[in-house]
């Protein structure tokens, strides 16, 4: 029962009736279902938060210590409305990331959620890519398009605005200097709005539709996967997203590397690099020294700039990025670190370097996982989990239930594989030669933030 239940709360995730029709404004759907999930699933829960547990996957540890990390981080400031904000609304999605690793314990279990998520999101996008070429259709070439920019840009965040979908003016084309050319980019449902958002989406779910595809134990209807593929192609098209296709080609270069070794995945996956630019437009010119590249660099480097002592510990206050420097980072790692400070940071880090860890583990010693399927499924997860850290680098999404899912999944399915092998024992165990790995790891990613940004950023250029 509490899996069903959590399975329909996963599908409520992707699909918001509330912003489909007006019958269910108001309705918080979400937040009874979770509820309800929670209710049926208190033991294993509780499971969850033991001891050994913690110790055994230590993913577990680092997501309860992002929560701390929102509360120390308003409470260094003294700031109260923001504490109870904060970690009410991060209680969600920590009470969504332990329902998925405590329910999803089985791999007929793992199976059934990332084709029920496949499913789930391709629906939503399906929905989003028609409503996109409605949108483009009635505002291309309407001369109010402007205007309703402007209007837009001036209401306060999180207003509704005139356009449902992201217009961005096409500086790169000047054939014509009396007419704008605009850019179209799709936005997704609720908290899938961004076009990067639905981007890494379908890069997730496109690992998903092949995995199943290839399931040769499904027998013909396996076919039917090639339908929401085709899809997935149209709207990752329709999001026109750098951060997509780069995180594309971190799939597939891992992907490669797990199934057929590092020299298969180097060579295919430098070919692919020198294709992007000539194939894609505008989601491939991916430049750092103008546009859209370098306003993020200096986004970084104005969130950085604030982490000065004492702040540097418990960072500027969760939710307070857009405050200090005007937008927020586009970039989960800074983001993390500069609104949680240097605990809470690295508490997110561990939350992927952990579960990255042992893939690595996995592939370096050649273990071997009894379970037929769970072998099958390992290049796959390896591939989204890597997809989504590199769409981390253009998203500020430390706090969503979205990279909590993944984290979930790669975390039950490391669970798992540690579970199927000759003697069961865990992947990697919590211990000080493993914390000393991830301290460093990310000590290096923290000072690498503020070199990057060093040299990279061109103020006043």
């Amino acid at each position: 029962m509490a899996y069903l239940l959590f399975l329909l709360t996963n599908f409520v995730l992707f699909i918001r009736p509330s912003e489909i029709s007006t019958l269910f404004q108001g309705v918080q759907l979400y937040l009874f279902l979770i509820i309800a999930t929670i209710v049926c699933a208190a033991r294993p829960l509780q499971n969850q938060l033991t001891r050994r547990v913690l110790v055994q996957q230590p993913v577990n540890l680092c997501v309860l210590g992002v929560l701390v990390g929102v509360a120390l981080s308003h409470l260094s400031l003294m700031y109260l409305f923001g504490l109870r904000t904060g970690v009410y609304s991060f209680s969600k999605t920590v009470a969504y990331y332990l329902l998925l690793v405590a329910l999803v314990n089985t791999p007929l279990r793992l199976r059934w959620f990332l084709m029920c998520t496949a499913i789930s999101a391709s629906v939503m996008i399906a929905y989003s890519v028609r409503d996109y070429f409605d949108f483009v259709g009635h505002w291309d070439g309407n001369p109010m398009l402007y205007q309703a920019m402007i209007h837009d840009g001036d209401l306060p965040q999180g207003e509704e605005k005139l356009l449902r979908h992201v217009v961005e003016l096409n500086m790169n084309d000047t054939t014509d200097a009396n007419f704008h050319v605009y850019v179209y980019r799709m936005r997704g449902l609720g908290i899938f709005n961004d076009p990067n958002d639905v981007a890494i989406l379908i890069v997730v779910v496109s690992l998903i539709s092949v995995y199943f595809l290839t399931d040769k134990s499904m027998g013909p209807i396996r076919k039917i996967w090639i339908v929401p593929l085709c899809l997935l192609v149209v709207g990752m098209y329709c999001t026109q997203s750098r951060g997509g296709i780069l995180a594309t080609a971190v799939a597939g270069t891992v992907w490669l590397a797990t199934r057929y070794g590092g020299r298969v995945a180097m060579a295919l996956g430098g070919m692919i690099a020198a294709m992007i630019p000539v194939a894609l437009g505008r989601a491939g010119d991916i430049a750092l020294s103008s546009g859209t590249g370098q306003s993020r660099i200096q986004l970084w480097g104005d969130g950085l700039a604030e982490l000065v002592s004492p702040r540097v510990f418990f960072g500027i206050g969760e939710g307070m990025y857009a405050e200090y420097a005007g937008l927020v980072a586009h970039n989960s790692y800074v983001h993390a670190f500069v609104e949680m400070g240097l605990f809470g940071g690295t508490m997110f880090f561990g939350c992927l370097f952990f579960p990255a860890y042992a893939f690595w583990r996995m592939h370096r010693d050649k273990l071997y996982i009894q379970d037929e399927e769970l072998r099958r499924m390992r290049p796959y997860m390896a591939a989204i989990l890597a997809s989504w850290c590199m769409g981390l680098c253009s998203l500020s999404r430390c706090y969503v239930e979205s990279t909590y899912m993944i984290i979930g999944i790669s975390a039950a399915y490391v669970n798992l594989a540690g579970f199927y092998q000759w003697k069961p024992r865990p992947i990697v165990l919590f211990n000080r030669f493993i914390a000393e790995r991830w301290l460093l790891c990310s000590a290096c990613l923290f000072v690498g933030c503020f070199v990057f940004v060093r040299i990279f950023a061109r103020y006043g250029g």
